[in-house]
């Protein structure tokens, strides 16, 4: 399902993350009285409504309650609920891909007495291998590891890492091949289908790539997408049109300027990343090139900045919540020893005002 002008996160979500942030640090504790509610709308940038509809939303998660006349307080905390299972999340840093997964995680895995730990490894291997290690010394029912690194090295890095380990675990983002193990997949080939698919329907038929490093397993399976899409479509991909990294990094930024200062440059780019879009659309500016006049550009994530961008960026939405929900469905299996199978997600795409680009082919 296609939505058009995507929305960015409510700004009452904004006050109440806020609001939840500064009583999390301290700043506001048990039994404090919140600033007024016009004092919070100065704080804020925002109206009246916005701030009452974000205090009823506290009040329904139990974090402030009311005393008429007097003001909002800050809620005691409930107390703890025991634990029946402890769950290992190992991961590289809490971005914003891996940030929302793990909140949905949480959410679906506390109603079910499960607690999620976090263990970081800063995309270091060696670190990844300690806090394997730590996580199982320390009791940990099931582990969760993220997939990342080198696509060639990836069978025999975690093959190595997982030997004699018999502790449940579930790959998160991607699979691993000859591995059996489940895996909760964040489909990053078919997101990038959809959006090749796109554009070819909207009659483009010459498009350059941008996306990670392809040594990568998250670049190498984001460029399968485009590239065997143009395949099937009988179309060709010339070297000189796809670009690896950063756009704005100087060799890769002078040839960019020189493919696009061509006659027969391509009509469109497909970014496996938003940020890749938005250094996209900044240099094509260089050129005097138009986003989408003269070339149409989509990306991926529907990042926080994608509808703010100097023309609104057509992008994929990843559906992080979805595969957080549906992990923790997997690690609920996994704890009660009943067969596990692996799943895909993937999301939809958003339609801005990037992709609509009047050409010639």
């Amino acid at each position: 399902m296609d939505v058009y002008e995507g929305r960015e996160r409510p700004l009452y979500q904004r006050v109440v993350d806020d609001i939840i942030a500064q009583i999390a640090a301290g700043v506001w504790r048990a039994g404090d009285r919140l600033p007024s509610e016009r004092a919070l709308c100065e704080r804020y940038g925002v109206s009246q409504i916005t701030v009452r509809r974000a205090l009823r939303e506290l009040a329904h998660a139990g974090r402030v309650y009311s005393h008429h006349g007097l003001g909002w307080f800050v809620n005691a905390p409930s107390p703890p609920v025991a634990r029946s299972h402890e769950v290992t999340l190992i991961l590289p840093d809490l971005d914003w891909l891996m940030a929302p997964l793990a909140r949905a995680l949480n959410d679906a895995l506390g109603p079910a007495h499960v607690a999620l730990r976090l263990a970081f490894t800063d995309g270091n291997p060696e670190t990844e291998a300690q806090v394997f290690k730590e996580a199982i010394a320390q009791g940990a029912n099931v582990l969760l590891l993220v997939i990342g690194g080198q696509e060639r090295q990836l069978s025999q890095r975690y093959a190595r890492l997982l030997a004699g380990t018999e502790l449940p675990t579930l790959l998160l983002l991607r699979d691993v091949p000859d591995l059996n193990l489940p895996a909760a997949i964040l489909d990053e080939r078919a997101c990038l289908e959809k959006l090749t698919k796109h554009l070819l329907e909207r009659g483009h038929r010459r498009l350059a790539y941008a996306g990670p490093d392809p040594a990568l397993v998250e670049g190498q399976r984001r460029y399968r997408g485009f590239a065997f899409t143009l395949w099937e479509h009988g179309l060709e991909l010339p070297l000189d049109w796809v670009f690896a990294g950063e756009l704005t990094q100087e060799a890769t930024r002078r040839r960019f300027l020189r493919v696009f200062q061509d006659s027969e440059r391509p009509t469109a780019i497909v970014c496996a990343t938003d940020i890749q879009a938005a250094e996209a659309m900044s240099l094509l500016r260089e050129l005097s090139l138009q986003c989408p006049e003269d070339v149409a550009i989509v990306g991926l994530g529907d990042r926080d900045f994608a509808p703010l961008l100097s023309t609104p960026l057509t992008t994929f939405r990843l559906d992080l919540e979805g595969l957080g929900r549906a992990a923790a469905a997997m690690t609920l299996d996994l704890l009660a020893g009943r067969e596990v199978k692996s799943v895909a997600i993937t999301g939809q795409l958003v339609i801005r005002r990037s992709c609509g680009a009047g050409f010639k082919a």
